[in-house]
């Protein structure tokens, strides 16, 4: 997701300098598959601030995650365009009218080059971006399946019922099998699929507790069983809502931005999914209950408004939800983000903005993981370089909700990703897209922008 290239100091505008190589440079970027296997997870962090983009013709682009063609936004979110029609293979070279799973690389002497792409512009899109290749599809699908169908289900009996069934070799406590009994009451098999996968491969979900102590476990059965806000009866259905959200908790790889320009969010949104379900899964309860709102551990709320869970743009009702009133949140008092046009405007000053600012970003991050956060824009390639060298031993997999978040250079506009660890010479992240991805350690300096961490960390 884009970040707005303007950055205010007092009454003046300062606009920050991108580095742009004086040769093209091949980065080795690589698209890892969006999900590892069971037991093999990764878990990225979250925390994103960032540099202003660069000017094209002379003008900064505001939008965050979209290339913009001849003054339009391109809803191909960052890939792209053959003839004007978005090509899936992202960046990918063809041959003879066939992409190439090389992608991106070049052959030399037909071996594969780690290069990726000849130029400057192919080098931005190898970074990030969707890679919905045939084969990557494929095998992202028969990894979600097994993620998300419990072992156990064999027979005719219904779904349901085993699910019930199994829940009671787990020694759960009276109120537990209640609370799984409020989630089976009246589910479709795919919801009850969810439900025992979510039991036999999550076990946290029975153990952790959000910032007011309840188990996701209660607050998933609350969300199954509260009347649902009016604001968003119309566009979705509790059964729909409860899901979409069980899904994720199970799968925190289908924590998607879509072609919605919220990858900033949407990389906070996957953090706390991933570390924090219950506090996840109680905010979305509070936040599409009666009340309409949820407050963040920072004691700030979140606020639904009405039409949320109409603009998809290819996620989840949960997704959708979720990632608006971070927006809505994120742009200020004076902002209104409007999900189905993606972009927010100042109601004082008539300004848009696509995306979050750098202190916006940082104040939903506050409030969210309950840290205090800083941000720091890259205004040389050399700072660039020393905060790599304060990346080096951290490893966000095992660092229980203290996301870092990265902004990463892509010619128009910026964006969001998680970083994860470096290993190997590479550095890690995971692409707001549901990819986990990596690069070489000496491109990090010239395509990352900025950084958001916890101030604690002393990474900036």
């Amino acid at each position: 997701m884009p970040i707005d290239p303007k950055f205010r100091t007092g009454a003046s505008t300062v606009r920050l300098p991108t580095t742009t190589p004086a040769a093209p440079v091949k980065p080795q970027v690589v698209a890892t598959p969006s999900l590892p296997l069971p037991n093999a997870g990764f878990k990225a962090t979250s925390t994103f601030e960032g540099r202003p983009s660069p000017k094209r013709d002379g003008v900064p682009d505001d939008s965050v995650g979209r290339r913009i063609k001849n003054g339009v936004a391109d809803d191909g979110v960052g890939r792209k365009t053959i003839n004007g029609v978005a090509d899936d293979g992202v960046g990918r070279k063809t041959i003879n009218g066939v992409a190439d799973d090389g992608v991106g690389r070049t052959t030399k002497g037909g071996v594969a080059d780690d290069g990726v792409g000849g130029n400057y512009e192919a080098m931005l899109d190898s970074l990030v971006g969707r890679n919905d290749t045939e084969d990557g599809l494929a095998l992202r699908d028969a990894i979600y399946e097994r993620l998300e169908t419990p072992s156990f289900l064999k027979g005719s009996a219904s779904v349901p019922s085993q699910v019930a069934a199994y829940a009671k070799t787990l020694g759960l406590s009276k109120t537990q099998l209640g609370q799984v009994d409020s989630l089976l009451r009246g589910a479709t098999k795919e919801t009850a699929s969810l439900v025992g996968a979510l039991l036999e491969k999550s076990r946290e979900v029975l153990t952790t507790v959000d910032s007011k102590g309840d188990s996701a476990l209660a607050n998933l059965a609350r969300l199954a069983t509260q009347p649902l806000n009016p604001k968003v009866a119309s566009d979705t259905t509790k059964g729909e809502l409860l899901t979409a959200c069980l899904r994720g908790l199970v799968n925190p790889n289908r924590i998607d931005q879509g072609d919605a320009p919220t990858c900033t969010v949407t990389s906070m949104q996957f953090e706390l999914v991933t570390d924090e379900p219950a506090e996840y899964a109680r905010l979305l309860a509070d936040l599409t209950g009666p009340d309409g709102r949820a407050k963040m551990r920072g004691g700030s709320y979140l606020e639904l408004e009405t039409g949320d869970a109409g603009a998809r743009d290819g996620r989840s009702v949960s997704d959708a939800i979720f990632q608006t009133a971070a927006m809505e949140f994120g742009n200020g008092r004076d902002g209104q983000f409007d999900p189905y046009a993606g972009k927010s405007v100042n109601t004082a000053t008539g300004a848009e903005q696509r995306g979050l600012k750098p202190a916006q970003q940082t104040q939903v991050l506050r409030q969210l993981f309950g840290v205090n956060y800083e941000s720091k824009n890259f205004l040389s390639e050399a700072e660039g370089a020393k905060a790599l060298e304060n990346l080096r031993e951290y490893d966000t997999r095992g660092a229980q909700n203290r996301p870092i978040i990265l902004q990463i250079d892509q010619g128009d506009f910026n964006h969001a990703v998680t970083f994860e660890r470096i290993k190997d010479e590479r550095v890690y992240f995971r692409d707001p897209y549901g990819v986990l991805r990596s690069m070489p350690e000496q491109q990090f300096p010239k395509f990352v922008m900025a950084i958001n961490a916890p101030r604690d960390l002393n990474i900036v």
